[in-house]
């Protein structure tokens, strides 16, 4: 298995199990492109803690929250493709969420350079130019 694809399982099976997260894969100039539909606060972050404050934001509105790989593909020019099931239960309304989002990392170096936060896994898919 490719490394970079067993450092974003690994990271994942880390949050799940004790709501860890391990960011020394992440590169120092790192970015994160996150679309409004998917959070309150969108846009664009830089930095390794862009990831953290991300799910920080999201443990704060969501209970039980958790992201199951269900697929991952490499992609041409350093990028991994990974469709995640986003579970959990909303704090105050107690509603439960169960969406498949997509995410385009982008690694240079053995390191994480930038990840996009897809809605829709078709469109991270077709950012790498791959189809669904």
């Amino acid at each position: 298995m490719d490394a970079r694809i067993s450092r974003l399982r690994q990271g994942l099976e880390a949050f799940n199990e004790s709501g860890g997260l391990e960011l020394g894969f992440l590169a120092p100039e790192f970015e994160m492109h996150q679309a409004t539909s998917i959070v309150d606060t969108a846009g664009v972050f830089r930095g390794r803690g862009a990831l953290r404050n991300s799910l920080r934001e999201l443990e704060g509105s969501f209970e039980d929250l958790s992201f199951e790989g269900e697929r991952f593909i490499e992609a041409a020019g350093g990028e991994v493709v990974v469709l995640v099931r986003v579970k959990g239960r909303g704090r105050g309304s107690g509603m439960e969420i169960d969406n498949l989002i997509g995410w385009v990392w982008t690694f240079r170096d053995e390191k994480a350079v930038r990840l996009v936060i897809y809605e829709e896994p078709r469109d991270a898919l077709a950012a790498v130019g791959l189809a669904e």
